[in-house]
């Protein structure tokens, strides 16, 4: 029976407060049966969830598209809810019924909705110090026959609210993170449940948050401004029709309470004997309290949440340890993002310490050595917590967040019990879409680290590390995110977050290696003062007057996320939305390449290709050899974080990673332009990248395959962006394996080129390599860091040396993104362009090294598939599964006796490069390829 389920709406379930007026809908099915695919739908809208009132049937659509349908109905009004349901036909089922109905809200459409007025709490503030958190109340009343009740809430810096007492949301970190001048993001909710006839009280917190608090590396304050704000108005809607608005304005009333500071890095101050009990409900005695101040700021960067929401999501409880140097300290088995909850009683006025850290040292004691260079923060992950004396007290933080394993327990009265602690991991609640796991429990856990370093650094922004700089590195991100939307639906994430990208993008078309940029300013007002102070010249063209970029923005590999994160988005979603949002984007960065490309260097005026021309161009014209780059990036034989080795070694060139990216990227864009029916720009990129490509085959690719001499990188990075000739590729390629044993089976690759390296070896003939690099244990390797206890992935390869001493984040998905190759190489599963995000796939499994099985999960849009083998006496057993409308090509090793038992049952069977090669419709599949038989099933 086939059955429509998983409706979404802007890829969430059931979302309040969108601000588009045509959200795109999608849908899965259920059905038993092989090669069923969807031949129409019928969507109905309705003001109603019974559908008595049906405001839009798009009647029956003949078409197998399922994802990415735009509401058509009538123009949507501000906070409107829509319910939404969907029938579908397929080609054996016939006719499904109704889906259960699903429902969208929208938010504020129009500045002229939002009737509150932004309010500061504050009214003077010492810029350098940590600012204690404001508190602001309101009392209101609700009148007889309430409907329903939304909040509409944002703030500068972090807010939480309540409602009578009751916190009104399970949301943290609100309104999130954006470049907050040209896009702040406010939430709805849906908050008639907590409000009553008669008396209501509104509370809110507000925390520094990235506004103000510490951010990057060099935990720069006051990065957007000098004080928080808050704006909200709750909107009540009657039965009788009528609406009532209570906005923020001068009504409302400020306080301070025991929360004394709240910074992101450095931690919470709470002094608990602060006692204003009951202050976020009604009938509290606020005749101390200010009134807030207005603002006269207005509302046109508003946006509505464009991503989910940050949750608390898995707990654990710790070990308690003793450490060689007496003190005690708590190990939650588990490197994470979040924080902990503690119990505690004792006596009034102790304080207790918390301090977070994710290493012991050689000796075993706590240590924040890896983390050493967190800019200026005297105190850094640090939580302080000051006992009322009254009884059995809990805390945990609200506007802090630590990346930890271990944690430092200073002054805590009486005995440190484990149920008295829990570590709670914190980031964006995306839905977990991938897995695999194999015989080697090593490369299993392997998968198991990158997954949680990818949700201890996907929290609203993706960050480099949870810990010291927790910045959203645009090459760090580039180069994961294809492994993570295999772990997770990251499309809403990066849509949202690419938008910044965008907002942020310099005027000549350069990119922010951090976006929103920790790098510099955004405050005009403390650029100003900052560059008063300053003596240092270099520190001055490091942070640059706001909306400049520095000297370290515009690098190869990390403004190309501006290109390559929303054509990887778009290969595993299928939406085009994100191209179309963001070409304008891409083709600036293109450009701004093509324009430094142009510039002669002067350090290479003596070079072939500044003397020779081709049809009246200077080859060098294609060659990108200015501007400061970061390279590679942390090579196996480079220590941690070097920029001045990075500087004074190469001058910043590195011509051969940036030339390569301005070829990819160019050639991106082409298909890019082609996906949108932009012809025109189509061929015009198309023709740029092919004279950057005969270039770089020119200058940079040998005649027998080497590139630079003892590097892997370049020759990875040439193959995996298809920049090689065909008649170079295999030299290419045999060099890079030449290069691998030369290593003793090692790698020395960096941050760009390291996710390819397994792919690139494997299909041009080197698998036996590939699998012997994936499964060396011996540093510098992924599966040393598995072998020595690591439980996410390490920024270095010697995040912990041999010898013990420690170096960089150990919590850092880079060198993670080798994961693709796990469910793309091992296990197979290949999105196609031509047919993206899955609606048809490739299966080509690839069994290889000690491994005597694999298996890969991935729930696509569409639904679940499954690719898994397993060895046998005499030979491999496959199993696969394809999901309702979707198409699989199947590929798999064998010969041409194999060949004729598959086209019994696959006529369309053919023999390509040694496997066997069909198209599958949706079901289950088993294939046993024996010596010289293959059995079906």
């Amino acid at each position: 029976m086939l059955k429509v389920v998983s409706l979404r709406t802007e890829y969430l379930e059931n979302p309040l407060g969108l601000d588009t007026k045509k959200p795109r809908l999608g849908w899965k099915f259920r059905c038993d049966g092989r090669n069923v695919i969807q031949t129409a739908y019928q969507v109905q809208a309705s003001a109603t969830e019974s559908f008595t009132n049906i405001m839009w049937d798009s009647g029956k659509v003949e078409t197998d598209k399922s994802q990415g349908i735009l509401y058509e109905g009538p123009e949507l009004k501000s906070l409107e809810r829509i319910y939404w349901r969907v029938k579908a036909w397929s080609n054996h089922e016939g006719e499904s019924s109704f889906s259960d109905p699903v429902f969208f809200e929208t938010g504020l459409l129009n500045a002229s909705d939002w009737k509150a007025r932004w309010i500061e709490p504050e009214k003077e503030v010492d810029i350098h110090a940590y600012k204690p958190a404001p508190y602001i109340r309101k009392e209101f009343t609700v009148k007889k026959g309430l409907k329903s009740a939304r909040a509409c809430l944002t703030s500068k810096g972090l807010y939480s609210f309540y409602l009578n007492g009751i916190e009104g949301t399970d949301h943290l970190f609100t309104p999130g993170f954006t470049s907050y001048h040209k896009r702040l993001q406010y939430q709805v909710y849906d908050v008639t449940p907590f409000l009553q006839e008669g008396s209501n009280a509104l509370g809110v917190i507000l925390g520094d948050g990235w506004w103000r608090g510490a951010t990057g590396g060099a935990s720069l304050k006051n990065n957007f401004g000098y004080k928080v704000a808050f704006l909200g108005q709750l909107v009540l809607d009657y039965e009788d029709g009528s609406r009532e608005i209570i906005g923020s304005d001068d009504s409302f009333k400020t306080s301070l309470g025991p929360l004394r500071k709240s910074d992101m890095k450095a931690g919470d101050l709470y002094d608990a004997r602060i006692n204003i009990e009951g202050w976020n409900q009604p009938f509290y005695d606020d005749s101390s309290w200010e009134p807030a101040q207005l603002t006269d700021d207005g509302f046109d960067n508003l946006i509505a949440t464009r991503s989910v929401a940050v949750r608390e999501k898995e707990r654990f409880t710790p070990k308690v340890m003793r450490t060689l140097n007496g003190e005690t300290i708590l190990d939650m088995g588990q490197n994470i993002a979040g924080w902990v909850e503690m119990k505690v009683q004792g006596d009034a006025g102790t304080e207790i310490v918390l301090i977070h850290g994710e290493a012991l040292d050689k000796h075993g004691n706590f240590t924040l050595q890896n983390l050493a260079d967190h800019g200026t923060l005297e105190d850094f992950q640090e939580i302080r917590y000051i006992m009322a004396g009254n009884g059995e007290e809990r805390y945990r933080p609200r506007f802090s967040i630590f990346g930890f394993r271990y944690v430092l327990i200073k002054n805590y009265p009486g005995e440190i019990i484990p149920d008295n602690f829990t570590a709670v991991a914190v980031y964006s609640d995306l839905d977990e879409t991938g897995d695999f796991t194999c015989s080697n429990p090593l490369i299993t856990k392997l998968v198991s680290n990158s997954k949680w370093s990818q949700k201890g650094n996907f929290m609203e922004v993706p960050t480099d590390c949870p810990t010291r700089e927790r910045a959203g590195w645009t090459g760090d991100a580039q180069v994961f995110c294809r492994t993570a939307s295999d772990f997770m639906n990251v499309y809403p994430f990066f849509e949202k977050w690419m938008a910044d990208v965008a907002a942020e993008q310099f005027a000549d078309g350069s990119v922010g290696s951090t976006v929103p940029t920790v790098i510099g300013h955004h405050s005009m007002e403390e650029w100003e003062r900052f560059i008063e102070q300053i003596n240092n010249p270099m520190e001055a063209m490091r942070r640059p007057k706001p909306g400049s970029a520095s000297i370290l923005d515009g690098s190869a590999g990390w403004g190309d996320a501006a290109v390559i994160i929303p054509w990887t988005m778009y290969l595993c979603y299928g939406d085009k939305a994100i191209l179309e949002k963001q070409f304008d984007s891409a083709k600036a960065w293109v450009d701004y390449m093509a324009a430094c490309a142009k510039n002669a260097n002067e350090l290479y005026q003596d070079s072939p290709a500044y003397q020779n021309y081709t049809d009246g161009e200077r080859d060098a014209d294609y060659i990108w050899d200015t501007r400061f780059h970061w390279g590679e990036w942390l090579e196996t034989d480079t220590e941690f974080g070097d920029l001045m080795a990075v500087l004074s070694k190469t001058k910043g060139n590195h011509p051969d990673v940036s030339t390569a990216y301005y070829a990819y990227s160019t050639r991106l864009l082409a298909e890019m332009a082609s996906v949108l029916g932009k012809a025109e720009e189509e061929a015009k990129y198309q023709a740029l990248y092919e004279k950057i490509r005969r270039v770089y085959n020119q200058y940079f690719i040998k005649d027998d395959g080497a590139i630079l001499e003892g590097r892997q990188a370049p020759n990875v990075r040439t193959l995996a962006f298809d920049l090689a000739y065909e008649d170079k590729k295999q030299a290419v390629a045999d060099r890079l394996a030449q290069l691998v044993v030369e290593q003793d089976y090692h790698l020395n690759t960096g941050f760009l080129s390291t996710p390819f390296i397994l792919q690139v070896l494997a299909d041009y003939g080197h698998a036996d390599i590939a699998f012997r690099l994936l499964e060396q244990d011996t540093c510098p390797s992924w599966l040393y860091a598995v072998s020595n206890g690591a439980t996410t992935i390490w920024e270095s390869w010697k995040g912990i040396k041999p010898d013990g001493e420690l170096s960089g984040s150990l919590n850092h998905y880079s060198y993670g993104a080798v994961c693709d190759f796990l469910f793309a190489g091992i296990a197979g599963i290949r999105p196609v362009w031509e047919k993206p995000g899955y609606k048809h796939f490739i299966l080509k499994p690839m069994v290889g090294g000690t491994l005597t099985q694999a298996s890969a999960t991935y729930e696509s849009l569409y639904g679940t598939i499954k690719s898994s083998w397993g060895k046998m006496n005499r030979g491999v057993t496959y199993r696969f599964e394809v999901p309702v409308n979707t198409t699989a090509t199947i590929m798999l090793s064998g010969n041409l006796d194999d060949l004729k038992e598959v086209s019994n049952e696959f006529p369309d069977a053919r023999y390509e490069d040694g496997r066997i090669v069909f198209n599958a419709g949706s079901g289950e599949y088993q294939f046993t390829i024996l010596v010289g038989r293959v059995a079906t099933q």
